[in-house]
């Protein structure tokens, strides 16, 4: 019986052994064959320079100015992929059947697999490692002053029925994230638009929201009454912060049916509800408010009694100049700020700037080349994670140090036409 038992004790040690050495060398084998030239780490010559409460923003006509009542044009880039992924940019692979794999399955299936705790550890190490204090000092370097974050209602909360992962703030996962990336940015002297890609209930039907299949924010009071709950929590903690630039309501809204009038658009409600909202406890900072392709859809300000507000755009295929001419004119018309929030054609960068609008790209990085200037850093070799296959050790390993931007490459393309702008 002895023997017996000290052969099983071998058996599982020898076992455990054979685990340990595969997980060495598939990693070592990861990293050598998946290597890449390390950009420049050392990024010592970006200067701190603090925003102060001079730096404060508020809108003046159809102008952003700062305290001292000087003209700020927003001049920056977006951290798509950061709190919320998207498949078609972020290394992550879920159902190859599936058209449009959502951040939201990434969450059910690596839950299914691990438990809630364990998926959490998941994301925050892909989180730790997509954007780095790096990035910030190189999205500084290239003269820019602005950053837009877009996150969604999962960072802060496991479910859409409004339970906060934790209701103490400082220790909730997504305000965390929050404070991190305002503090670095205010650091290196740039402004934050803190803009929520996806909402409770859904604001659109694409996958950029974290889901797919959505409508139900503007048809269910619950929904509704859970992103109030979470932008009055974002604006009461930011309220006296000169770092935030602008709370973006929410990301490119798409209803079912065209509405019979702008004021009765469900989406312009839902805009009015949470402007009150914040407006109860922060009555400082700018809101923006999307259009997303044309400014016909909003009311003016003065219809809608909204004020320190700020008009938001995409453009994804648009004749550039027209683009811009046309909603310079809207500006200046209605007296409203407008910001071209996202876009991928980097002629809109010297436009933008020749017709005084506010401007963020899209995006800072993605997962792989682009023929279209779509990533200032990409990366074309190493692996997604497989979430539906991959062991938990090499779903860590995958979103590890390996996806740190120093890893990727850099499109000159984009860098000399952020570096002209904000010059």
């Amino acid at each position: 019986m002895k023997h017996r038992r000290n052969l099983k004790i071998a058996g599982v040690i020898g076992f455990i052994l054979v685990v340990l050495i595969t997980v060495f060398i598939v990693t070592r084998a990861y990293e050598f064959i998946f290597p890449i030239q390390k950009q420049d780490d050392n990024l010592e010559q970006v200067q701190e320079n603090p925003l102060t409460e001079e730096d404060f923003l508020h809108t003046e006509g159809a102008s952003i100015v700062n305290q001292n009542g000087e003209t700020v044009i927003l001049t920056g880039i977006n951290l798509g992929g950061w709190l919320i992924q998207e498949y078609w940019m972020c290394p992550v692979q879920g159902d190859k059947d599936t058209l449009q794999w959502t951040n939201q399955q990434t969450l059910d299936t690596l839950e299914e697999r691990f438990g809630r705790e364990k998926t959490q550890e998941l994301m925050e190490t892909y989180q730790d490692n997509w954007i780095t204090e790096w990035d910030i000092q190189r999205i500084a370097s290239f003269g820019a002053n602005c950053i837009r974050v877009p996150f969604w209602y999962r960072n802060f909360m496991w479910d859409d029925e409004g339970t906060w992962m934790t209701e103490n703030l400082d220790d909730n996962p997504g305000i965390q994230r929050l404070d991190w990336v305002i503090e670095t940015a205010k650091k290196y002297g740039m402004y934050v638009i803190l803009d929520m890609h996806g909402c409770p209930g859904g604001q659109t039907w694409d996958h950029t929201s974290g889901s797919t299949g959505g409508g139900a924010l503007y048809t269910e009071e619950k929904y509704q009454q859970v992103m109030e709950e979470l932008w009055t929590a974002i604006a009461d903690r930011y309220k006296d912060e000169p770092a935030v630039a602008a709370y973006d309501i929410m990301n490119e809204p798409q209803v079912s049916e065209t509405p019979s009038s702008i004021a009765e658009d469900p989406r312009n409600q839902v805009y009015d509800r949470m402007i009150k909202a914040i407006r109860e406890v922060d009555s400082r900072h700018m809101i923006a408010v999307e259009a997303m392709w044309s400014l016909d859809v909003l009311p003016t300000p003065q219809q809608a009694g909204w004020t320190n507000v700020i008009y938001e755009l995409h453009s994804y295929g648009d004749d550039v100049e027209g683009y811009c001419y046309t909603a310079s004119e809207y500006s200046n018309t209605n007296g409203v700020p407008v910001y071209i929030g996202e876009f991928s054609d980097m002629n809109m960068w010297e436009t933008c700037f020749h017709y005084g609008i506010s401007c963020t790209s899209w995006t800072y990085k993605g997962s792989a080349m682009t023929e279209d200037t779509w990533f200032v850093y990409y990366d074309d070799r190493s692996l997604d994670a497989d979430v539906l296959n991959d062991p938990y050790w090499l779903l860590k390993l995958k979103w590890g140090k390996r996806i740190s931007t120093i890893y990727y490459e850099e499109d000159f393309r984009i860098v000399g036409a952020v570096i002209e702008a904000g010059g």
